[in-house]
């Protein structure tokens, strides 16, 4: 298992709770499949994943006339029960930060937990925290 870089990661920390009419495997494969990163977290800008062990991705982020690069790599695949990758943005200060994405199955539906930890600060961790809401929400119709 590739390791966590704790003196490069912040102090703070989002959680991101939500349900999907889908199975763990669908909402899972969302999440690593390239053509959907690209619609639903991309928005149609660029997305390169490589989804195992220490394989890297790349995302492009339109937000208000201007692209945001995020990157880094996978620390744990483990399909269809959780996913975890380092982070790192113009968000995290160009820290590594961590997400854990954790499919829960619930009958038919999916819970999704997301946990973004290491984030430079209160108020990036409250930003984090809406956009990844709205990402999840777009996920929704990603799935139907």
């Amino acid at each position: 298992m590739t390791e966590r870089n704790p003196p490069a990661m912040g102090a703070f920390s989002t959680r991101v709770p939500r349900t999907y009419d889908a199975s763990a495997e669908r909402v899972f494969d969302a999440w690593v499949d390239p053509a959907s990163v690209k619609a639903w977290l991309a928005g149609g800008e660029r997305a390169v994943v490589d989804a195992r062990v220490d394989g890297l991705f790349y995302v492009e982020m339109a937000w208000e006339g201007r692209i945001y690069p995020h990157y880094g790599r996978y620390l744990r695949v483990e399909r269809p029960h959780l996913l975890e990758f380092a982070w790192v943005s113009e968000g995290t200060q160009g820290k590594e930060s961590v997400v854990l994405v954790e499919f829960i199955r619930r009958g038919a539906r999916t819970e999704l937990v997301l946990t973004h930890d290491g984030l430079p600060s209160e108020e990036m961790a409250t930003s984090h925290h809406g956009g990844w809401s709205g990402f999840m929400e777009q996920l929704v119709e990603r799935l139907r």
